[in-house]
């Protein structure tokens, strides 16, 4: 419908919703795989306030975490972690065939917002896809690289360091007070529903401030697990590990598994329209379709690379000891390895 802004895309990474099965292979073979509203002024009065707070950061166990809004983000921010993200940037273009979105939004968008933009690396490809359009990654623990993005902007004009011209970042609270701008024809939100507190609030914000007929599109990885062919026993390690993410999440008051409630928050926001499409992450290379398995690796590595993040901070505030995160995580690595479990 495009009578106002009142259509929307949920796109859910899980097993849910999904026809067709993938085909298990059973071998281990990974060697194959050979703005207007954004005037120069307003931006430099952001950048200005950048060495107060948002550069603060806390350190536990190693790895570095955001104190930007009292530390409510509840994973890293360091390095490592923009690595893993630019990497599941690169898995989900495989997943979905090279397509940085699924709306059907117009050939010429003249305002598009990337909410959560991490490392910008979504935003800096959609500027590139449509160099006429003013693109505004917005993200409370955007990546060093995307603040320095920012600094320099206040003084150019024109891309800097293979940033286009047209894309700009912002460094803000998503949730608080709407300060993003109006009249936007696409908002795009990656993994932002599980680290929400309040998800329809966000969302009924977006609407507001969206032209008629745009198009707002989320996609989440679903935090729990599934199988197809009854592979999976029921005290798989991942499985526990997804249990675990869920009451750590709730401490900060998110749920790691509200993927699957993203079209009930459209619904509660005004959306209409709402179209879901799903598709199938594996743990692990079991696949049979070559692409699958690819993915399979992707997936297998961001959710090994993941484990040590929650290892840092949130298992050993629930009472875990280093040396049962240390053996649970070798189980965890372990499961996702065995070629007999489909999930």
């Amino acid at each position: 419908m495009t009578a106002g802004p009142s259509t929307s895309m949920d796109v859910d990474m899980s097993s849910e919703h999904v026809a067709a099965l993938i085909e298990a292979d059973g071998t281990e073979d990974e060697g194959e795989f050979a703005p207007s509203d954004y005037d120069e002024e307003s931006i430099a009065d952001s950048a200005s306030s950048i060495g107060s707070s948002i550069y603060q950061h806390s350190f536990h166990n190693g790895r570095r975490y955001h104190k930007f809004r009292h530390g409510r983000y509840p994973i890293p921010n360091d390095e490592r972690e923009q690595n893993r993200e630019d990497m599941l940037h690169a898995m989900m273009l495989e997943a979905t065939n090279g397509q940085l979105f699924f709306a059907p939004i117009s050939n010429h968008p003249l305002k598009i917002l990337d909410m959560g933009t991490g490392t910008g690396i979504w935003a800096i490809e959609i500027a590139d896809k449509y160099p006429s359009a003013e693109v505004v990654g917005v993200g409370a623990s955007c990546a060093p690289k995307t603040i320095a993005v920012i600094l320099t902007r206040t003084l150019l004009t024109c891309g800097v360091g293979g940033i286009p011209s047209n894309c700009k970042f912002l460094i803000d609270d998503v949730e608080d007070t709407w300060e993003n701008g109006r009249d936007w024809d696409f908002i795009h939100a990656r993994n932002m529903i599980p680290i929400l507190r309040d998800p329809v609030k966000l969302l009924k914000n977006a609407y507001e401030n969206m032209r008629p007929g745009a198009w707002i599109e989320l996609q989440d990885v679903d935090g729990m697990v599934h199988c197809d062919d009854g592979t999976l026993p029921p005290d798989w390690p991942i499985l526990v590990f997804t249990n675990i993410m869920v009451e750590a999440f709730a401490k900060f008051g998110t749920k790691s598994h509200a993927a699957v409630f993203g079209g009930q928050y459209l619904v509660e926001s005004g959306f209409v329209n709402i179209q879901h499409h799903t598709i199938k992450l594996p743990y692990g290379t079991w696949p049979r379709d070559r692409t699958m398995r690819l993915i399979g690796l992707y997936y297998r590595t961001a959710a090994e690379q993941f484990l040590p993040a929650m290892g840092a901070l949130q298992m050993p505030s629930m009472g875990w000891q280093p040396e049962e995160i240390e053996a649970f995580f070798a189980s965890c690595r372990n499961a996702m390895r065995d070629p007999d479990v489909h999930a």
